[in-house]
């Protein structure tokens, strides 16, 4: 086999194998779980279709369709981890709750984890709950998800969702909302900035009754926790985690300046320079009032406040912050830090991918999983923006994003194509020995060599390749 044809199957299997293909935690999933989930899920749909009374019965009809098909997409799209494993130890902290307060029956909730980065969880509002692992990888202990779990079946249990549904298509549809937007369509000018202000008028309206349902929410999470075996004060720590949960989990966070320093690539600081984007991580005083008024939850802080009394007087010396199983907690919890960045990829959000991987690098500088997946997305952005599709993968720099995302999105703006490339070469010489590289390492560095023409360095590589892996 001569060098071009081993280079060329080298390359593909890059392609194919995934970017944690060989070496990462694998969450395998299951076909017939998801099935009966989806079957589940459909069955509820059609009931809730046929229970729809009113005059708006037709305006209700067509959101619930568009949840429906929502969640069933986030099973096309991959997003929902129904592992065996992973879903066996989701059951029993669920049931940890629900075998402790009846006013749930456990056939009529679905609780899933979702492979999302994002650190969030949601109650759709038929009975299915997503609970993210990027949220859950982020906590400390299972009495604190067993909080967001009381939290979410709270928002289920007192028809939240449905209950928003109901007033915004009220408001939408009401005699004084649909006079004034006839009234705004007849203006000649300004026309715009009336449906805006109409809009967002609406908007801290509905806002202000969400915020009330998170209040409520919690309310009723403290009184489902009390009666489990679960340490209720943890309530409390796990909101003032959710404080900085825009921050990253590694306190390390990412240090571009450090991790992309070569002695023979030094960083170059015009990488971060760009006045035009100054934008993305500055707000006027105004503008984060706006932000502030429109926030779905309340201050985290205040949130604390409220709950500190009751918490302390439920409190019970006997309960533990682990009740179902400490190791498998952990476990997951670790094995989640990389599926979060196997999805971004997979989602094609190669530089939130990339991002993850810097903020856990930093903390795990000689994690050989991490820097793999790191060298692959870079060599991924090379390819991108060699075709001109690199907005097709990358996210921009905006206002919505942290200032470490924003500075490491402007990186990506101001690198040329030849220095793409000599990041992730150099970034994968990195090693200490070659007796902890792996195939899917040695692939990634030889694809990064033959974008950065070190064609030398390449060959050698190949050679290393063939010698151990093929």
């Amino acid at each position: 086999m001569n060098t071009k044809t081993l280079l060329t199957i080298i390359l593909v299997n890059i392609s194919f194998t995934g970017l944690f293909g060989q070496v990462s935690p694998n969450f395998p999933s299951n076909p017939a779980f998801e099935q009966k989930t989806i079957d589940a899920i459909t069955k509820q749909y059609q009931k809730d279709i046929q229970n729809i009374q009113g005059p708006n019965k037709k305006y209700i009809a067509d959101i619930y369709k568009e949840r429906f098909t929502y969640i069933k997409e986030k099973f096309s799209k991959k997003e929902i981890l129904s592992d065996d494993e992973a879903q066996s130890y989701l059951d029993k902290l669920t049931n940890e709750i629900l075998k402790k307060n009846s006013v749930f029956k456990a056939e009529d909730v679905r609780i899933l984890f979702s492979r999302s980065y994002v650190p969030n969880a949601s109650s759709m509002g038929e009975g299915t709950i997503f609970f993210h692992i990027g949220l859950f990888h982020r906590l400390q202990n299972e009495s604190q998800a067993a909080f967001v779990l009381c939290h979410e079946l709270a928002h289920y249990y007192l028809d939240h969702t449905d209950n928003g549904i109901q007033k915004y298509v009220a408001t939408v549809y009401s005699d004084e909302f649909q006079k004034e937007l006839k009234k705004i369509q007849k203006t000649a000018y300004g026309r715009n900035n009336q449906l805006e202000k109409l809009a967002k008028n609406m908007m801290f309206k509905n806002r202000r009754h969400t915020r009330e349902f998170e209040q409520s929410a919690d309310s009723m999470a403290i009184e489902l926790l009390k009666n489990t075996n679960f340490d209720v004060r943890e309530a409390l720590s796990c909101l003032a985690l959710l404080d900085s949960v825009d921050r990253d989990k590694y306190h390390s966070g990412i240090q571009l300046e450090k991790q992309f320093n070569f002695s023979s690539y030094p960083f170059k600081k015009s990488w971060l320079n760009d006045d035009d984007l100054k934008f993305a991580v500055s707000k006027d005083e105004e503008a984060k009032k706006e932000e502030d008024s429109l926030k779905t939850h309340p201050e985290c802080s205040v949130r604390i406040e409220r709950l500190k009394e009751r918490v302390n007087s439920f409190y019970k010396t006997n309960s533990k912050q682990f009740v179902v199983d400490e190791k498998k907690f952990n476990h997951l919890k670790n094995a989640f830090d990389y599926e979060i960045i196997k999805y971004a990829f997979e989602s094609k959000n190669f530089s939130k991918g990339i991002f993850l991987g810097l903020e856990m690098q930093g903390a795990h500088p000689d994690d050989i999983i991490v820097r793999t997946a790191i060298g692959k997305g870079l060599n991924e952005v090379y390819k991108h923006q060699k075709d001109h599709t690199l907005g097709k993968i990358i996210d921009l720099p905006g206002p919505e994003y942290e200032r470490s995302y924003n500075d490491f999105l402007r990186l990506l703006q101001n690198l040329r194509l030849t220095e793409v490339a000599a990041l992730s070469y150099y970034f994968l010489a990195q090693y200490k020995t070659k007796n902890d590289l792996n195939e899917e390492y040695v692939q990634a560095l030889i694809e990064s060599a033959d974008h950065f023409e070190k064609f030398g360095e390449k060959q050698d590589w190949i050679d290393y390749y063939k010698k151990n892996f093929h």
